[in-house]
This record gives C-alpha cells, structure tokens and sequence, in this order.
C-alpha cells in the first residue's frame, strides 16, 4: 500500500480506500484494497508556561478548584452560581465544537485530559450537560445525538470506570465465550431440532448471572463520575419535572446505553478477551446486551421482537432493582475532596489544543464576526491563537540557529 504523504493537509481527517499491491505475481488473483483513516500532524511542543493564555480564555476554570463543597442538591444564589460564572467562559469550547465537525472526538478528549490535569472535570462534565439538557425541549430525544457533552462523557467513562465494567462483566463473559450452549430465540435463526425453551432458558441463567454482579457493582465506580450521575438526575428532574422516569432514564443512557452494553457486544474494546467471540458466542453477547439494554430502559419486549417475550418476566422481576441501582449510583451529593489521580503530558496537550484552534480558525473568525456573547471571547482566543503560532516560529529560528 502507498500513501502520497505529500499531499496531505495538516489536522485534516482523510477517511479513503488504498489498493493494496503484491511484490510477486498473484496469477489473476485482485490483491484488493485496505481501507484507512488518518491524520497528518505535526507536533510543535512548547514549555507548559507558554499556554498560559489559553488559561486566560478560560478554558480552565481555577474558580471550581476553591469548591471544596460543590453538591449536586444545593441551592445557590444564580447570581453567583457556577453554571453562572461558567456559561460566558465557555464560549470559546461551545465555538469549537460548532467548528469542528470530525475533531470532535479529538477535541473531547484534549479537554477531558487538560481538565482532569487541573482537577475540574466534574465541572466541565456538569455544565456541558446542563447545557445540553436546557436546550432539548423532547426528552425522549436528550443525548440522543452525538455531541461534545455525550462524547466526553462516553470518554471519561471509559477511562474511569474500567474496573467496574471487569467485575460486572468479565466473568459472565469468559463463560459464554466458554459455552458451546446456544442461546438464539429467533425461529428463522435456530438450527435444525434445536429446543428453543432449552436456549431461553440459558440465556436467563446468564440474564440472572450477569445483573447481580452488576447491581452489586455500584461502589466500584468512581465518585466523581457517581457525583455526575447525581447532578444529571437534579438537572432533569428540574427540567422535565412530570416526567418520572427520566431521573432513571437519563443514568441509564449513559451507564448501559454506552458504556456496558457496548462492553458486552465488543468485550476485545475493554480487554475483557483477546480472541474475537465464536458465532454462536458472537449471538449470544448480542442477545444479552439486546436484554440487559431493554431492562435498563425499564422496557418490555413487543410486537417487533416477538421471539424475545421469554425474556419479559425477568425484565419484570428486575425492573424495580434497576431503578434502586441507578438511584444509587447518582447518590453522591458531594464532589470529592479528592478526585482520582491522573497524569498527563499537558504541554502536548495544550499544544494539540492549539493545532485544533489554528485548524478551525477560518470558522472561528466568521462565529467571531457574529454578534453574541461569544464575540469578544473568540476574538481574544484567535488573537492567542496567532501569538502562539508566533512563538512557535521563533521558537523554530532558535533551534536551527544552534
């Protein structure tokens, strides 16, 4: 395979199909092509002083580093509160990911690390999701879509929350992975005399098996990230306050819908196994994770999927102790004095999260042209943006003159 590095663009993402070609003759045999997305990019680290004006921009809010009490239930004057204070400095973020598009994930990630170096991720978690919820006005639609606030979430669950998802998992996992048992309800998908009362049945023991290590799982998650659980269930309550549901609805999205559900259909994703599933391991995953969601969303089976009604009393006799685990993971009222300990290299971030801005930076002007609130904030962020880029050049002219 070649790739012609010359033509590609610094910070773009290219998503393309590359011929693969073969060093000996293959006698009429097509040696096909290879899919790849990649990235060019250049990194240009400076010391960690010299970012000091992005702090100025607020992207990191020191305010939130002298709450030693932040709760998910108090009341605070608005006037002073941290939602308050916060919705002008971010500005410059909420711009980013209007502009990025395909960086998102990039950008998510970039902020989540710089974040959790200063120790504020819960307020940067807290007030993206705030937003998010203030501006849906259908709850049935609330982080639905892809969006920064449900990427960084999806980020630091994944980061956070590995050893919960190995003790609730991993050992049902490796059983089926194990299990010769085929667990399909499906009519159109069962083998020739295959007792189909004799799969449900193992698919409810692996059911029953599987919800207990989770329910017993609660006090593995972090308290932050259970800190943030409980300021999404206040913010939902507020915002949709007839709908009774979404308190448990709102967690389960997150802690099922993209983060154990996903495990159980890619367990190789969490390092749960190294060896992809067999077919009828592959099903039987799918079919768990098909149940366990369905539970999550305190949801019986229909019309749709008939074949799958076995599976409604256990949905049924689960249903309450759902709701009693998802309560219980948001019972955190008070962010912990002592967040989890994290290591980054923050000057290559920083330096990345520069390479975003100077990317964008076309788009970042037009939004600054705008009128809004966040006018002066991008102006001063993309007048940053060119004094970093100015320090970097002289930065490369010292180094060639040595």
């Amino acid at each position: 395979m070649r790739c012609q590095l010359g033509r590609l663009q610094k910070g773009q993402m290219i998503d393309e199909w590359f011929p693969l070609s073969s060093h000996v003759p293959l006698k009429g045999i097509e040696p096909g092509s290879l899919r790849v997305r990649h990235r060019y990019s250049m990194e240009k680290i400076m010391p960690e002083e010299e970012y000091s004006e992005f702090k100025e921009v607020r992207f990191i809010e020191k305010f939130f580093q002298r709450q030693s009490h932040l709760t998910a239930n108090n009341v605070i004057d608005p006037k002073c509160s941290p939602q308050m204070i916060l919705q002008k400095d971010f500005h410059a973020i909420y711009a980013l990911a209007s502009v990025c598009g395909q960086d998102r994930t990039l950008l998510a990630s970039l902020l989540l690390q710089i974040f959790r170096h200063e120790k504020a991720e819960a307020p940067l978690l807290r007030t993206l999701n705030d937003r998010e919820i203030n501006m849906e006005d259908e709850a049935t639609t609330l982080f639905r879509a892809t969006t920064l606030a449900s990427t960084l979430m999806e980020q630091y669950m994944k980061a956070t929350a590995t050893p919960f998802v190995h003790y609730a998992l991993k050992d049902t996992i490796l059983k089926i992975m194990e299990s010769k048992q085929s667990c399909e309800l499906n009519p159109s998908k069962l083998e020739k005399n295959e007792d189909v009362s004799t799969n449900l049945a193992h698919l409810l023991n692996i059911l029953s098996e599987l919800v207990e290590k989770i329910f017993m799982a609660a006090d593995i998650l972090p308290p932050t990230l259970r800190f943030i659980y409980g300021c999404l269930q206040k913010s939902v309550q507020q915002k949709f306050p007839s709908n009774h549901t979404m308190r448990t609805r709102v967690v389960s999205g997150f802690v099922f819908l993209r983060l154990i559900c996903p495990a159980i259909l890619n367990p190789r994703m969490f390092n749960i196994i190294a060896d992809p599933p067999s077919p009828t391991a592959a099903r039987t995953l799918t079919l768990v994770a098909k149940s366990v969601q369905n539970l999550a969303n305190l949801v019986e089976f229909g019309a749709k999927e008939p074949y799958m009604e076995g599976v409604n009393p256990f949905i049924k006799n689960n249903k309450h102790r759902m709701i009693m685990f998802l309560d219980e993971l948001g019972n955190v009222p008070d962010l912990p004095e002592h967040p989890e300990p994290f290591r980054t290299d923050l000057s290559r971030n920083l330096a990345a999260l520069h390479e975003v801005c100077a990317t964008h930076s076309d788009e970042l002007r037009t939004l600054s042209n705008e009128r809004g609130a966040q006018q002066h904030v991008l102006k001063k962020l993309l007048a940053i943006t060119e004094l970093l880029q100015q320090k970097q050049t002289q930065y490369a002219m010292s180094n060639s003159n040595r």
